[in-house]
């Protein structure tokens, strides 16, 4: 049941983003669309002009290749080959997989280790989503932490290798490797020859260029308690990414209590002040790591932060209700 409610929820984010540009569309405008169910989410490819359907062919063949690279549910993938050979040996990976871990422990290392590559030992402890209402003990979590540290990643840099020097660390990359796929994605489309399209994959959202009437894409923010309900807009006008993580992707509920799939590393637990953060910025694989670390922070340490990183702005809604955004988005959300 939660994964088709999530399912109409994508959807409906995938529709919103067309629907609401409002274009008026010639024969020479008439996008060619493609939508596919991969990395647990459903991927929606948008372009226009006449390398449209080429360009949304390639965009789809980069989403599997990742997929096939980063499904840590797949003995046979390359992330899957890393966290089984911890604690006894390296691993040679393919570039995008040594890319992902890479900039992840150079993001995380800035933004106060709230974003963890390693936290695969805490994903697999709470299983939301495939154990009821399961909920681990202290005792359990303490004995997971040690194993959530991306410093402990040993990384060469000349024979692409990765190692693990603890058994039973885990590499998890659901907090990147999505918006990385959507980045590479956009450069198959651009490639192409595309000039306008929009990628969502599960509301990681990138756009090319404006839309075809040349006006700037507008795309909403789901409300995280409404389903059908959109508790914001923006245009994209000088972004061209919009990524967001809510406590009402993946959760569970138990004596009224949500548990949901995103956790602060350091003490194996989820916030407790954020339903959503959703970023704007310039940089899909990089805005996964955003909103998941900027929902772990809380706004007000969040706001501090965003000064270091000029260009890169968020929406964040808390649990009340509230909606408060940075300093570079005043004026421009509606």
């Amino acid at each position: 049941m939660k994964k088709r409610i999530r399912q109409a929820a994508i959807l409906f984010m995938a529709m919103l983003s067309l629907v609401s540009s409002g274009c008026s569309q010639t024969s020479a405008d008439k996008p060619y669309k493609e939508s596919r169910f991969l990395m647990d989410t459903l991927i929606e490819v948008t372009a226009y002009g006449p390398q449209a359907e080429k360009g949304v062919k390639e965009a789809f063949s980069e989403f599997e290749r990742m997929y096939a690279l980063a499904d840590q549910y797949d003995p046979n993938s390359q992330i899957s080959k890393v966290n089984q050979a911890a604690g006894s040996s390296k691993v040679a990976v393919d570039a995008d997989i040594f890319a992902m871990v890479e900039e992840s422990c150079q993001l995380a290392e800035k933004l106060e280790g709230t974003f963890d590559v390693c936290v695969g030992p805490l994903v697999e402890l709470w299983g939301i989503g495939k154990k009821g209402e399961y909920i681990p003990s202290d005792l359990e979590l303490a004995n997971v932490l040690p194993l959530v540290n991306y410093k402990l990643i040993e990384v060469d840099k000349v024979n692409h290798t990765l190692f693990l020097p603890k058994k039973g660390m885990k590499l998890d990359l659901g907090g990147i490797a999505k918006g990385y796929a959507v980045d590479k994605a956009i450069a198959k489309l651009q490639a192409a020859g595309v000039k306008s399209a929009l990628v969502n994959a599960g509301g990681t959202v990138r756009v090319i260029g404006s839309r075809p009437d040349g006006k700037p894409w507008r795309i909403g923010v789901q409300d995280p308690r409404k389903p059908d309900g959109v508790i914001a807009k923006v245009e994209l006008a000088g972004w061209d990414t919009m990524e967001t993580s809510g406590d009402y992707q993946r959760f569970i509920m138990k004596d009224n209590v949500r548990y949901a799939h995103i956790f602060d590393p350091r003490t194996g637990k989820q916030p407790r002040d954020m339903a959503a953060v959703t970023m704007i910025m310039n940089n899909a694989s990089q805005g996964d790591i955003f909103s998941t670390a900027l929902f772990v922070l809380g706004v007000e340490r969040s706001l501090v932060m965003l000064k270091e990183f000029p260009g890169v702005e968020a929406i964040f809604v808390t649990l009340d209700g509230k909606v408060i955004t940075s300093p570079g988005l005043a004026g421009k959300v509606e």
